[in-house]
């Protein structure tokens, strides 16, 4: 496993998902809520190249990155207030799909095929 291609891959993904905080208005932690997200992929993508292998197929990058990415949506999503938060259900999705695309970019590019 390439851990610089995970933590760029993790980086990326977690600066998607966050980019759209500087677009909400009355946010005033804007800054930390993204530089949180970028670490969340980081972590997400470590933990998936973790549990992969060089010989990991496609279905299985994209299982783990689902579990993962799952993981820790619902981890920001109970820490939000749940469903008593106004955008707290948008986390869950975003978190499963993001998790996904982490998972198949790293069985793609992180691990050298022999």
């Amino acid at each position: 496993m390439n851990v610089i291609v995970v933590v760029v891959i993790g980086g990326i993904i977690g600066a998607l998902d966050a980019v759209e905080i500087f677009f909400a208005p009355g946010e005033s932690f804007k800054t930390e809520i993204f530089f949180a997200a970028i670490l969340k992929g980081i972590l997400v993508s470590f933990l998936t190249g973790m549990s992969l292998t060089s010989h990991s197929a496609s279905w299985q990058g994209a299982g783990y990155g689902l579990l993962y990415g799952l993981a820790f949506a619902l981890v920001i999503f109970l820490a939000k207030g749940g469903f008593k938060s106004m955008d707290a259900p948008y986390v869950v999705p975003s978190g499963a799909i993001l998790g996904v695309v982490t998972g198949l970019l790293l069985v793609k590019f992180a691990f050298l095929r022999s």
